[in-house]
C-alpha cells in the first residue's frame, strides 16, 4: 500500500500549477526586480501582478502586503516593529500560540494571556485557528491595543476575515503553494518600524524579493476558494473517523470535539499510551501524522497548546495530531482507523 499523508497542518504538497509557476519564474523572469533596466522591471512587474491579485482575494489594499520568506519572519518582524512604540504597555496573548509569536515577544516586559486583558493593553495577538488541535478562535473584542492574527492554519480551510484585526500573517506552503511565501498585511497606520533595512517592499522588509516563491504563492491564491469548499467537505470523512476510533473503550479522547473546528483536523489523545511510540509504529505502517509534542533543539517537550487546554503532561505525551489534505478518501481514513486499531 502506498504511503498516506496525514500531516497537512504541518506543510501541504504544492498544486501542479504552483510548481509550473515557480519553474517559468526561474527561467524567465530570473532578473532583479529591483533592477531598473527591462529584464527587472518586467520581474517588477510579476512581482506587483502578484500583490494585486492576492491582496484582492483578502479584501485589502496591494500597498498593505508584505512579502516575506515564512510566516515565522512575518511575525517577529509585526511584533519586533511594534515594540519601540508599544512595548512599554502590556501586551496579551493566547497561551498556546505558536512559538513564532511567542518567542518576539520575551522583548515585552508585561506579557498576559488571554483571555485577561490587562486595562492598558496595548497589542493583542490571537490565532485564528491552533493548528495542533484545530479549534478555531475569536478575536477578543479590544480597544486602544493593536490587534494582530495568526492565520496560517485557517487560511484555506475556514473563511477569513480581517475586520476584526489590525495585522495578520499567512503562510503559503499550508495552502498549497511554495516554503518560502508568506504574507504580512498591516492596516495603515501602525506605529510599526522596519527591521530589515532595505529598498525593497516599500522599505518595510529588506532583501531581494524571491520572485518565483511569490509567483507560486499567487498560483496557490487563485485556488483557495476551490481548496476552501473541498476543506470543508472533509469534516465529515474526520467524524466518522473520530466515531470509530472513540467507539472501541480503549481512553481514546478527541480533544476539543465539541468546539468550533478546522473541518481537517483531529487531534486524538491516547491516554495511558506512548504518542511518540505510537507515531513511529504508524510511521512505520505507512501513515505520515505529528504528534503533539514541540522539539527543541532536541529535546521533546509535551504540547504546551495541549497542557494549556487543562490536559496534564503525561496526556500531552499521549496526543497525536491528524490533518487531512482536502482530496483525502474515505477508504484511507478507513486504513488509518483500522492500522491505529491493530497499533493500540
Amino acid at each position: 500500500m502506498p504511503r498516506l499523508y496525514f500531516d497537512a497542518n504541518a506543510s501541504t504538497p504544492p498544486h501542479p500549477e504552483v510548481v509550473e509557476a515557480v519553474r517559468r519564474a526561474m527561467a524567465e523572469d530570473w532578473a532583479n526586480p529591483t533592477s531598473t533596466h527591462r529584464e527587472g522591471q518586467r520581474a517588477r512587474f510579476r512581482i506587483e501582478e502578484a500583490r494585486r491579485e492576492i491582496a484582492a482575494s483578502l479584501g485589502v489594499a496591494p500597498g498593505e502586503l508584505v512579502f516575506c520568506s515564512s510566516a515565522t519572519e512575518a511575525l517577529h518582524l509585526l511584533i519586533r516593529g511594534l515594540h519601540s512604540a508599544l512595548g512599554d504597555r502590556p501586551a496579551a496573548v493566547f497561551p498556546g500560540e505558536h512559538s513564532a509569536c511567542l518567542n518576539p515577544l520575551r522583548d515585552w516586559p508585561r506579557v498576559s494571556w488571554l483571555p485577561g486583558l490587562p486595562a492598558d493593553c496595548a497589542t493583542v495577538v490571537q490565532m485564528a485557528a491552533s493548528n495542533e488541535t484545530g479549534i478555531l478562535y475569536a478575536m477578543p473584542p479590544v480597544l486602544d491595543a493593536v490587534r494582530i492574527r495568526d492565520c496560517c492554519q485557517a487560511w484555506g480551510k475556514v473563511p477569513v476575515a480581517l475586520s476584526d484585526c489590525d495585522a495578520a500573517v499567512f503562510s503559503g506552503h499550508k495552502v498549497g503553494g511554495p516554503r518560502g511565501a508568506a504574507l504580512l498585511w498591516m492596516r495603515p497606520g501602525l506605529p510599526w518600524e522596519a527591521l530589515m533595512e532595505g529598498p525593497q517592499e516599500r522599505r518595510r522588509r529588506g532583501g531581494t524579493e524571491d520572485l518565483p516563491a511569490i509567483l507560486g504563492l499567487a498560483a496557490a491564491v487563485r485556488h483557495l476558494t476551490e481548496r476552501q469548499s473541498m476543506n470543508a467537505s472533509v469534516a465529515a470523512v474526520r467524524d466518522a473517523f473520530e466515531t470509530e476510533v472513540t467507539s472501541w473503550n480503549r481512553g481514546i479522547e478527541v480533544i476539543g470535539q465539541a468546539e468550533p473546528r478546522l473541518p481537517n483536523t483531529s487531534c486524538v489523545l491516547f491516554r495511558g499510551r506512548n504518542g511518540e511510540a505510537l507515531h513511529a509504529a504508524l510511521d512505520l505502517a505507512g501513515f505520515a501524522v505529528s504528534t503533539g509534542s514541540a522539539c527543541h533543539s532536541g529535546a521533546v517537550k509535551p504540547s504546551h497548546a495541549i497542557t494549556t487546554l487543562g490536559y496534564g503532561l503525561d496526556d500531552a505525551r499521549s496526543v497525536l495530531r491528524f490533518s487531512m489534505l482536502p482530496d483525502v478518501q474515505t477508504s484511507e481514513m478507513e486504513a488509518l482507523a483500522a492500522a491505529i486499531k491493530r497499533l493500540t
